[in-house]
């Protein structure tokens, strides 16, 4: 579709001008979020089209000749200042080169400590780490806006009241749902602190499982002028506390009582000196209340489908979207041609495509990531289940 689409904000509105994007890091500081050899590289092939200018060091297997024609025939403005690497000594090659240049590194996860020097980064690695610890939550977030929830050993967990979410407490970066435990019952609490010991986890928050009846990620950034809120998905599960992806559907908005919440503690954390994008996981409990269940110093995985959802459904007049996650096993140049005529009339937007021959950690199965417009939800998830089939055959 030769519609362009046209981002939330402007060019160079998600981050501070002389930022760039550099998601290169390592399984030592992922190694709470369950990170393998491909997700390093993948992650550098995120936030296509929404960066403006901004330098990016990006993996070839995501921006090749081929990928880069296909996003910019779905609509995608792709000006950014790419720096392409293959190698971990080519991605930090390229990100000293950056700082080299007088560039603050961006990144979601903390890069290898270190490596850049001081002064290296858009926010410093501490106060990152700081904002990002689920334990933070209670000096971030307004009193009444939190679930019930202590601090515990691991391995004191006897007494604990049920249902209960246990998640990792400490400064490591967290997410996915990775290092957090659902528990019903004195087995499941059991099994829970096994896995959770087992990861190298010593401390957890016990948060009472509230009945919640939506939950959204509500994504902002944050600048050097003021905060600004970029809008908001909400969230889908495949089991408590694991999420599955995002939608967005006009019937079911977060309400203004949660963007309120999340630009109160927005404005903490730029008090603070945090730069960037941010999102928080705000729910409404069945009683109205709307509860802060997680904080997201970093984009998210709703933060392009949120950019660039009111122009793609624009185009197509579809009202819902959510996100969608393709493999194929096969060369790049026959899942194009599968996903050809959905991303023509509009109703597949994709963001990211990855090139299994080259990105030797894919190990042979190439990527779609995007997202499936439909009139509402169930024709959205019907148009995305006939993708997963058709990428399948």
């Amino acid at each position: 579709m030769n519609v362009p689409l046209v981002p939330g904000v402007p060019p160079g509105g998600l981050m501070p001008e002389g930022t760039a994007y550099m998601a290169r890091t390592d399984l030592h500081q992922t190694r709470m979020l369950g990170y393998t050899p491909f997700n390093l590289d993948a992650v550098t092939t995120l936030l296509l089209g929404v960066l403006g200018r901004c330098p990016t060091l990006r993996h070839r297997g995501g921006v090749s000749d081929e990928i880069l024609t296909f996003l910019e025939a779905a609509g995608h403005q792709i000006e950014e200042d790419m720096r392409v690497f293959t190698t971990t000594e080519e991605a930090v090659a390229h990100g000293k080169g950056m700082v080299a240049e007088g560039y603050r590194l961006a990144w979601p996860y903390p890069v290898t400590e270190g490596l850049y020097g001081e002064g290296a980064h858009l926010v410093a690695p501490d106060l990152w780490a700081r904002l990002n610890s689920k334990e933070s939550l209670p000096w971030l977030v307004p009193p009444g806006a939190l679930a019930p929830r202590e601090l515990r050993a691991v391995d004191q967990l006897d007494g604990v009241a049920l249902p209960v979410f246990l998640k990792a407490a400490g400064e490591e970066a967290t997410g996915w749902g990775h290092a957090v435990r659902y528990c019903t019952d004195a087995e499941s609490l059991a099994a829970a602190r096994a896995q959770l010991e087992a990861m190298g986890v010593e401390r957890v928050i016990c948060e009472a499982a509230l009945e919640v009846e939506r939950c959204w990620c509500a994504n902002l950034t944050i600048m050097e002028t003021g905060v600004h809120y970029l809008g908001a998905a909400e969230q889908t599960f495949s089991a408590p506390g694991q999420q599955l992806g995002n939608v967005i559907d006009p019937a079911h908005p977060l309400p203004e009582a949660g963007i309120a919440l999340a630009m109160e503690v927005a404005r903490k954390a730029q008090a603070e000196g945090f730069l960037g994008v941010c999102g928080f996981d705000i729910g409404r409990t069945v009683g109205g209340e709307m509860i802060v269940f997680d904080p997201n110093f970093r984009f998210n995985a709703c933060t392009q489908q949120i950019l660039l959802h009111d122009t793609a459904a624009a185009r197509v007049g579809l009202a819902c979207s959510q996100t969608f996650a393709g493999q194929f096993k096969g060369p790049l140049s026959e899942m194009v041609a599968r996903l050809r005529e959905p991303v023509q009339e509009g109703w597949l937007v994709p963001y990211r495509l990855i090139d299994a021959s080259l990105m030797e950690t894919a190990e042979g199965i190439c990527h779609c990531t995007g997202l499936v417009l439909g009139r509402d939800r169930a024709d959205a998830a019907k148009r995305a289940e006939t993708l997963t089939a058709a990428l399948a055959a």
